[in-house]
Order: C-alpha cells, then structure tokens, then sequence
C-alpha cells in the first residue's frame, strides 16, 4: 500500500511545476473558456478518489446530474477500494479505478490503463470534485475535454487548467459544496439534499443475517466504528473512552454490540473487543463487504462512529447516528438526514483539518484534547436516549 502522506507531499510539491506547466500550454492553445450547452455533453466523467464519505456526500449530486443531463454517459473514476459503494450507487454507467493499495508498481500500471482509457473516450464534460489535489487537475487536462470544472482557491492554487473555476466556501456543508459545482453547469438550486441509498440485495442481508445468528446476536443490536480509516487516525475518539461507553451501555441491559471496521482496522478493533470482553460483542471487521456493511447497518437500533465512511454510510441507509467530530467538523462533514447526535466541542485548535492543505493534520497537542473532551457520561446519556425512542 502507498503512503497517503507521501502521496500528499508529492501532490504539493511535484504537482506545483506540473500545474504551471500545463497552465501555460492551456492559455498558448487558446481553450481556457469554453461554452457549455447541454445537448453536446455527450459523455462526462466525474472525479472523486479519496473516501467513502465524501463519495456519499457527493451522490446527490451526481443524481440531479442524471436528472439534468440524461441523454450523457456518465463515468466515475475513483480509487479501486471505492469501486464497490459506487457501484452500489446505481449513478454511473461506468466506474474507473486507480489502485493506490497495491503499491507503486500496481499504481504506475493501473495510472498508465486510465490515461489510455481518458485519451480514447475524449469526454466533452470532467467535473473534478477533488478538493484542491493537483492531480485531480492535472488528469483534467490530460481528458483534453472541452469543458473542466473544479474548485477554485488562492490558498491552493492549481493554475488555470479548469476552464469553469468554482469558489469553495469552507463554512457550508460538503454536500453543498458538490451541489455548488453542479449549479455552474446548470443543476437547479435545491434547498435541501437527500442522501442516495445504495443498493442491497437480499444476498447481502442473508449473508449477515447468518453472520449475526453465528455470533450470538438474534435480535435488536447496535453497531460502532472505533476506528477511523487512515486518511487521518486523529479523528478516533480515545479507545478508553469508547469502551467506557460501550462497557457502560452493556452494563445497563443495552442491545448487542456489533464492531465493524475494514481489513486494515481488524487488529484496532480485536483490541477493543478484548478489552470489553463481553460475550454480547461480536467483532464484524474485516468480514463484511461494503455492500453487507450498509446490510448490517440497515437493521441495526444506532451507529455510534468515528468520522468517516461508516457513519455516512450509515445514515444513506436510514439508520439514526451518534458521532464524534474534532479535528473535522460536522458543519462540514456531518452526517446528512434526521436522527442524527453529534458531539464537537469546539475547542480553541478545532477543527484544525483543512481541505485547502490536503486534510492534513499537525496536532497542536500530543494527543488530539479536541476528542478527549468528550465525555463517555454525556454520551451514553444520549445513546439511552435514543434507544429508548
């Protein structure tokens, strides 16, 4: 697996020289404006690489797009660890993938088979809803599509090889900011954004279904997502206090609890269910697919999550949430929908996450206070809450 640090450092550095370069050839072939009529987007091909999340929070967009422009072909590239959500997604016609878990070797060859794939298709539309990547841009270019869109900042300047360059507002919510972009290619305004619900088939369900009688959970339960995928781990919530809290919700006669998380989060969270030791905890990581995950979440009382992909993914499929954010925000990355609980304290460095910097974090403290704040107590007061609902 590639490191996401490096692959940032790259990305700010390496990325710098090639923006300019390519900003220069934009502006000497003269294609820096072009107009867009909808009629011609005959094919267009939607960027999103990093995180399941954003790729959820993304959807509603790319679902009034299917609405607007139903007579274009609609591709999507992304990283192959999202080739699965988005194709439960049921929005694209076809799904692209870089491969960044393989290492550089698996990357260089998986690279080299999407710049064939974009130099054949010739899109007329890219919508690069990356946040301020340089790569993002620079893959823009090389669709030589007539029209680019992307955001637009003076923090993180990408030259000018967007053709459509869209403000980025950091106070509105993430899925604003898509729907943003997609109004400067003609989405109606909407005042309010639902979340698309992926697609689970009953293969799916009965697979968990089996997994659940397997491990001693018949009836009601409730998941939690301990870990927080590797974009960042400082958005874990201390693992003291969320066996507090989940030793406490057994403690008082609460559901089972279901532990979920990816291949990679297995050993973090085996650890957790040590320390609960609990025969009432079944640790699910690393044995479902995303598609029985959002299963699992469907028939489950409550999600209480890290920020990250699980919890948005628990919110498409209906299911009320419990959440911790600090070195994110919820303004802009809380899940969408009713029912949901967030705890943010805001402290004085929180949020210090900054998608003008690549979402990189420099902790100003040793460990992250802005998610020790949160008291265990004043959750599980909440979770009972909504249990008892």
């Amino acid at each position: 697996m590639m490191n996401i640090n490096l692959l940032k450092f790259l990305d700010k550095y390496a990325g710098l020289p090639l923006c300019l370069l390519l900003t220069v050839l934009t502006r000497l072939s003269g294609r820096e404006t072009h107009s867009l009529r909808g009629e011609e987007i005959r094919k267009t091909l939607a960027m999103k690489f990093f995180g399941m999340g954003s790729i959820l929070l993304l959807a509603p967009t790319l679902a009034e797009f299917r609405k607007t422009y139903p007579g274009s072909r609609l591709v999507f590239l992304t990283l192959g660890r999202n080739r699965e959500i988005s194709r439960a997604l049921g929005l694209f016609d076809e799904i692209v993938t870089l491969d960044i878990d393989g290492g550089w070797a698996a990357f260089a060859g998986s690279f080299a088979s999407v710049m064939r794939y974009l130099w054949k298709e010739r899109f007329d539309l890219v919508l690069d809803f990356e946040f301020f990547t340089r790569f993002s841009a620079i893959v823009s270019f090389f669709t030589f599509a007539g029209i680019k869109v992307g955001y637009h900042a003076w923090e993180t300047w990408r030259g000018g090889i967007h053709t459509i360059r869209v403000p980025f507002n950091r106070y509105w919510h993430i899925s604003d900011s898509f729907y943003a972009l997609g109004t400067h290619i003609g989405l109606p305004r909407k005042e309010k954004l639902e979340p698309v619900r992926p697609a689970v088939d009953q293969a799916d369900r009965d697979a968990v279904r089996e997994l659940l009688a397997a491990g001693g959970v018949p009836g009601a339960y409730v998941c939690a997502y301990v870990s927080a995928g590797d974009l960042s781990v400082e958005r874990r919530w201390p693992a003291d206090s969320f066996a507090r809290l989940l030793g406490g919700l057994l403690e008082r006669g609460g559901p089972r609890i279901v532990l979920t998380g990816s291949g990679k989060e297995v050993p973090y969270v085996r650890e957790m269910r040590r320390r609960l030791n609990d025969p009432r905890v079944l640790d699910l990581s690393g044995r479902l697919s995303v598609t029985q995950l959002a299963a699992l979440l469907e028939g489950a009382e409550l999600m209480i999550s890290n920020d990250g992909g699980p919890l948005h993914l628990a919110a498409a499929m209906g299911t009320r949430t419990v959440s911790f954010f600090g070195p994110e925000t919820p303004v802009m990355y809380g899940p969408l929908g009713e029912g949901h609980s967030v705890f943010f304290k805001g402290i004085e460095c929180s949020p210090c996450i900054n998608v003008h910097d690549r979402k990189s974090v420099r902790c100003y403290w040793t460990e992250p206070k802005c998610m020790q704040a949160i008291d265990p107590e004043e959750v599980l007061a909440e979770v009972e809450k909504k249990l008892a609902r």
